[in-house]
């Protein structure tokens, strides 16, 4: 099986790459690239290859624009860390899904279904209009556009381009507002928050208790064991570190 992966996170690529030459050890990783400017060029070669693993979001779009319009003979395997429903309504049999952190026997089940199928099938699943389909509808989504928020005995809506960051402490979400040092009682977790319901465009996990907004971040520097310090605009004398097992992520989100 002559395989390419696009994927814009190294480790995650890594992954990808060893999990195939572990457990598929006959099958090729002939490409390997990081945006849409590399999948295009993948995709000029689409006879060389006959399997596709992509990720949705790469640092220079959506993969899904390089494909459209593009008629594929081999199967594609798409890699998200967001929007699992989205995907469900073009699970055909042809395409398949991973939710990151990628699930090894997740992966391998997938490469079970691409091997029962030949390319005709294939062909028949990728109609003109199949891309275009994906695109609406994987960008209908809205995310949270403001939120209710606690504070003593008032309750108040914070909208959600006000939000300095989310703070997780004893169990309990925070919202701390820009340009203040107020923090507010929300009631989701910071589970729920990143998974559902905020724009991975603006907002990232930078640890286990903190999700960030991109516009409320001032400034960045060298930390403590390869972390970084963030600079909120935010009085306040919590320190908002990146752990260092999402810095190289957390950067190549920062250049989107």
């Amino acid at each position: 099986m002559r395989t390419a992966i696009i994927e814009d996170e190294p480790l995650a690529l890594s992954r990808l790459e060893k999990i195939i030459r572990q457990y598929r050890p006959d099958w090729d990783v002939l490409y390997k690239g990081q945006s849409i400017k590399e999948l295009n060029s993948i995709l000029e070669e689409k006879d060389a290859i006959d399997l596709l693993l992509c990720d949705i979001h790469l640092a220079d779009g959506l993969s899904f624009k390089a494909l459209k319009g593009k008629s594929l003979n081999f199967p594609v395997i798409f890699i998200t860390a967001y929007d699992e429903y989205a995907l469900r309504s073009f699970d055909h049999n042809c395409i398949d899904y991973i939710l990151k952190p990628i699930d090894e026997e997740r992966l391998l089940r997938s490469f079970e279904k691409v091997e029962s199928f030949g390319k005709n099938t294939v062909n028949e699943q990728f109609t003109p209009d199949f891309f275009e389909k994906i695109i609406r509808e994987y960008q209908t989504k809205t995310y949270k556009k403001r939120f209710l928020s606690k504070i003593g005995k008032r309750i108040r809506f914070v909208p959600a381009e006000d939000v300095s960051y989310f703070l997780s402490e004893g169990g309990v979400t925070y919202l701390v507002e820009r340009e203040s040092n107020k923090k507010y009682l929300v009631d989701y977790s910071l589970q729920e928050l990143e998974e559902f319901l905020l724009d991975p465009n603006k907002f990232y996990r930078i640890n286990r208790s903190t999700i960030i907004h991109l516009d409320a971040l001032n400034e960045m520097k060298p930390y403590i064991n390869g972390r970084l310090l963030l600079s909120m605009n935010v009085v306040s004398d919590t320190k908002i570190i990146v752990a260092r097992e999402r810095v190289q992520d957390f950067k190549i989100w920062i250049n989107q």
